[in-house]
């Protein structure tokens, strides 16, 4: 690929929540003190640019991309959406595994398996709020990668999923598409071209609303540049122009989420390159999945990837905690309460809000 490619510049109206006119001293003292690393990254370290594009917040709603018990399967639970909606939170994004919901490559939607998605989506929607909807499938199907002959699937059976999708959802603004969880272990050429039919699939069929592309190696932000996206990923074609990066960011030492000692310094440094890129190159970030457990020494790296996304607010037009769902028990990592008592994590993310 040609290195001095420049994909089509992102300025969509409305990816990020709206924001007042007029600054209180609160709103323009909380941003100022929380800048840090980021405020080197704003033109001029401006705070008043920072408050004017905020970011959308909100978790993911894990549970249709989760194993089948017993045979079966289930979209998150619906109380645990509406606490979330209730704390004001205005993107979602929802995991699904692409079969599940389309179970013959080509063939038709599932209805029966699309009820639960449409009711959450007319609820996410009818508050105002995004619903991002994720084919959690890792660039692979059947254990192969997508497009190759073990998968049993190519990447026109991949394009005609998403072009139902966008016809089924087309005449919602606040549907967005993620057309990729964590793509992995394959060729990047074969990811974009993967991607790129899907968005051109949602385009035909007259979906218009913001496309979320992701990147190889987990997509991850803090080696966007390292991995090769940050060349490939330049090759993205949507005919509208209308489309950002899904890039995901954990805390823990190999950022991977789980289990594992913090990454000291992830929060406020980890997507510094990512961002500087997408800047020079005019691209929108939407952070899908990031996230940590409570103890003290995470909680300070995710108050400082919050404050740097917020104040990077030019390029980042989102970010989704991972996660709620309402299926988490008493995982320390979830956003969701524990026995009724709410989760640091969650706290921290109102105040953004």
């Amino acid at each position: 690929m040609n290195p001095s490619k420049t994909a089509p510049s992102n300025l969509a109206l409305a990816d990020t929540a709206p924001s007042c006119e007029g600054l209180s001293r609160r709103t323009l003292l909380h941003s100022l003190a929380g800048m840090g690393a980021g405020a080197l990254l704003m033109p001029g370290g401006s705070a008043l640019a920072a408050s004017r594009s905020r970011p959308r917040l909100g978790v993911n709603l894990a549970g249709a991309e989760f194993d089948a018990i017993g045979g079966n399967w289930h979209w998150p639970n619906a109380d645990n959406m509406r606490y979330y909606l209730q704390k004001g939170f205005n993107i979602f994004r929802i995991p699904f595994l692409w079969q599940r919901l389309q179970p013959q490559p080509g063939g038709p939607l599932l209805e029966s398996a699309l009820t639960g998605l449409d009711a959450m989506v007319a609820a996410i929607n009818a508050a105002g709020a995004v619903a991002v909807l994720d084919s959690h499938d890792y660039g692979h199907v059947n254990k192969a990668i997508i497009g190759t002959p073990g998968s049993g699937v190519t990447i026109d059976d991949f394009a005609d999923f998403w072009g139902r999708m966008g016809a089924r959802y087309r005449q919602r603004s606040l549907v967005w598409y993620n057309l990729m969880n964590e793509p992995h272990d394959m060729p990047p050429q074969l990811n974009l071209d993967m991607q790129n039919a899907a968005v051109s699939a949602i385009r035909d069929a007259g979906a218009r609303s913001k496309v979320l592309f992701s990147g190889i190696a987990w997509t991850g932000g803090h080696s966007w540049l390292s991995s090769g996206n940050g060349q490939v990923m330049l090759g993205v074609n949507d005919p509208i122009g209308n489309f950002g990066f899904d890039i995901h960011q954990y805390l823990n030492q190999g950022y991977g989420g789980g289990r594992g000692a913090v990454q000291v310094g992830a929060g406020a440094h980890s997507l510094i390159q990512v961002t500087q890129w997408a800047r020079a190159n005019r691209q929108k970030l939407f952070v899908g999945e990031f996230g940590c457990n409570y103890a003290p020494e995470f909680m300070k790296e995710l108050k400082d990837l919050l404050d740097f996304i917020v104040s990077n607010g030019d390029v980042f037009i989102g970010a989704t905690y991972f996660a709620g769902g309402g299926s988490w028990g008493q995982n320390v990592g979830s956003s969701d309460p524990i026995n009724g008592v709410e989760k640091p994590q969650t706290l921290l993310l109102e105040k953004y809000l």
